[in-house]
């Protein structure tokens, strides 16, 4: 696959949707670019939430629950729990 693209007078520019979907990028996700000894430019999508739960999950199957700390999921709704009773006051 190759597309062509401009670069804007802001400096940005805009990934093919192909490209985009091979990806797998997500609007306004946090991407990596680098440049290899060759000058190409590289891009790293790097790990969504999804993917790194399932490597969590593979990396500390051997360790007991209790010392896993908390999930993604356990996290994010902590995170909406304190968020939703500070508001209520």
């Amino acid at each position: 696959m190759t597309y062509s693209t401009v670069v804007t007078s802001k400096g940005t520019i805009t990934i093919a949707a192909p490209l985009r979907k091979a990806m797998g990028l997500k609007t306004g996700q946090k991407i990596k670019l680098s440049v290899n000894p060759n000058n190409q430019i590289v891009l790293d999508p790097g790990t969504d939430m999804k993917a790194f739960e399932v490597l969590r999950a593979e990396v500390t199957r051997k360790i007991p629950d209790h010392l896993k700390g908390l999930s993604g999921d356990s996290l994010r709704d902590a995170i909406a729990s304190a968020w939703v009773d500070g508001y209520r006051g």
